[in-house]
């Protein structure tokens, strides 16, 4: 019988090295857990586009001449931190909505006040104006040609005054009349917001609250929560686990879930049941309760949206503390987790 040669048996462990590897870097590629050199993941793409939007923003506050404006500066501050700190390309979809919403009405409402300002500093330049000894009242507002119109009983402005008027760019775009009184020769606004920008702004109010409502209700566990993290799988020991401590315990999950919130999870599932402020977990022999319900076991399957190298470095400890009783705790790191919302009728 002819034997291999040393050269040829060396070639066919090298070759079968670099099938294993390639096989590897296959299935690495598929589970979306290796990337190349330049490639981002979906959320980072929408995160991009996100970041776009926000400097379009923020030229159309320059051009506007508003980016002095608190308001302005505020709603945009607040719409760039939230993009950054969403977690999945939803959650951006959402800051968008939401946040991307207030920054345009912001916008709008002070490039509105911008422009009945601008009306009254025209008016006050008028010599008509300072011979007025008692009151008088001008109203402002665009006419069916499109071009402002001034009206008043008490006034005769001059046409310079008119002119600057009717042929400024800003005013030709009033969406509401711009009502002025005349008080011993100063014009001021009656009125420096009007009734439709009072409801802009509760609107604004309205949005922002809903996005806030509804990230507490993500974090508190009663909506539906989208993000990277871990999923863990705690086994009991292999052959049976005679002994209580082979076999996992409801202090070893509650040891777990407390390393887990206090790495910064943002929502946690226990056998499927996600977790609230009240949850609770139990042991009724053999079975393991969360929250009043039995849950499978062996493995107890733990899923955690948050960081997931600080989430599964959280856990080192109590892996290997768990380990001399042949208990495994196997992690593996998500890009995408989808916790469900907590189910009242969990509860009987």
């Amino acid at each position: 019988m002819r034997q291999s040669s040393p050269a040829g048996l060396k070639a066919l462990i090298i070759f079968l090295v670099i099938l294993m590897v390639g096989n590897v870097l296959m299935l690495a590629r598929s589970l979306e857990l290796l990337r190349f050199p330049g490639e981002i993941t979906d959320t980072e793409v929408v995160r991009g586009g996100a970041r776009v939007l926000a400097a379009y923003y923020e030229k159309t506050i320059s051009e506007a001449d508003l980016s002095r404006n608190s308001a302005v500066r505020d709603a945009l501050a607040k719409f760039k931190f939230e993009i950054e700190q969403a977690s999945s390309g939803e959650e951006i979809a959402q800051v968008i909505w939401a946040y991307g919403r207030v920054v345009q009405d912001v916008i709008a409402r002070e490039q509105e006040n911008q422009r009945r300002e601008f009306v009254l500093w025209v008016i006050n330049q008028d010599p008509a104006i300072q011979d007025i000894i008692d009151r008088a009242s001008i109203s402002v507002s665009l006419g069916r040609d499109g071009l402002p119109g001034v009206e008043s009983q008490d006034i005769a402005l001059s046409e310079t005054t008119i002119s600057k008027l009717r042929n400024d760019p800003g005013v030709v775009k009033l969406s509401q009349p711009v009502d002025i009184e005349v008080i011993d020769g100063k014009a001021q606004l009656v009125t420096p917001r009007t009734v439709q920008d009072a409801l802009r702004v509760l609107q604004d109010e309205v949005v922002t609250l809903r996005a806030n409502l509804e990230n507490l209700r993500k974090t508190a566990g009663y909506s539906q929560l989208e993000g990277q993290g871990i999923v863990v799988h705690v086994y009991d020991a292999r052959g049976g686990g005679y002994l209580r401590e082979e076999i996992v315990q409801e202090r070893d999950i509650r040891d777990m879930l407390n390393e887990l919130f206090a790495a910064g999870a943002m929502g946690v599932e226990v056998g499927g049941q996600r977790l609230v402020a009240t949850s609770s977990v139990r042991s009724a022999g053999p079975l393991l309760l969360v929250d009043q319900q039995p849950i499978p076991v062996n493995p107890v399957v733990i899923r955690a949206v948050g960081d997931p190298i600080l989430l599964e470095s959280s856990l080192e400890l109590i892996k290997n503390s768990l380990k001399p009783w042949g208990i495994r705790v196997e992690v593996t790191k998500e890009d995408n987790l989808v916790l469900s919302a907590f189910r009242k009728e969990g509860f009987r």
